[in-house]
């Protein structure tokens, strides 16, 4: 794959991203208690969670003259 940007010097831009899903799910119980049949309903508790994570890369090209060095 090739891209190209035009940018002005010392403006960004944002090339892509990486989108990143997680579902969980866990189930806590009391030992024993709750692998009873139809009562360890009571002893156990499930719970979910859905996690999203964006990475995304930005790049700010600079000019530099052959005269001067970097900071």
């Amino acid at each position: 794959m090739e891209t190209q940007v035009l940018v002005d010097n010392g403006q960004t831009v944002v090339l892509g991203g990486i989108l990143t899903t997680e579902e969980l799910r866990q189930i806590a119980k009391t030992p024993l208690l709750g692998d009873i049949p139809l009562l360890g309903r009571l002893f156990r508790y499930t719970e979910e969670s859905n996690e999203k994570v964006e990475l995304l890369v930005f790049i700010t090209p600079r000019l530099l003259d052959d005269g001067l060095t970097v900071r």
